[in-house]
């Protein structure tokens, strides 16, 4: 599910777009379609993800924002509210530094 844009174009994007992004990942390792996975739904105890998954879902959204997700953003994310909020702060910190 790749998009190709640059890490410029990457920090525009709304939260809204972040968001329906992230659910499109987890529906692809949840095999739960897109619009039924809300932003409070539990990693874990609502999706059914474990560790594996969890690194796995890290890995998608690495190459699919162009960002690098630390350790501690996979293991602290509960909810799919988390992710995003962890990747919107992961994007802004790429448009201040040009790095992660």
């Amino acid at each position: 599910m790749s998009i190709n844009r640059s890490p410029s174009d990457a920090t525009a994007l709304s939260r809204d777009r972040i968001l329906a992004e992230i659910k499109e990942i987890v529906a692809e390792q949840t095999e739960t379609p897109a619009e039924e996975i809300r932003e409070d739904h539990h990693l874990l105890d609502d999706l059914g993800f474990d560790s594996l998954a969890i690194v796995e879902m890290s890995m998608e959204i690495e190459e699919h924002f162009d960002v690098s997700v630390p350790d501690e953003l996979g293991e602290q994310a509960r909810t799919v509210r988390d992710v995003t909020d962890g990747v919107l702060e992961l994007l802004g910190q790429a448009g201040r530094t040009g790095e992660l």
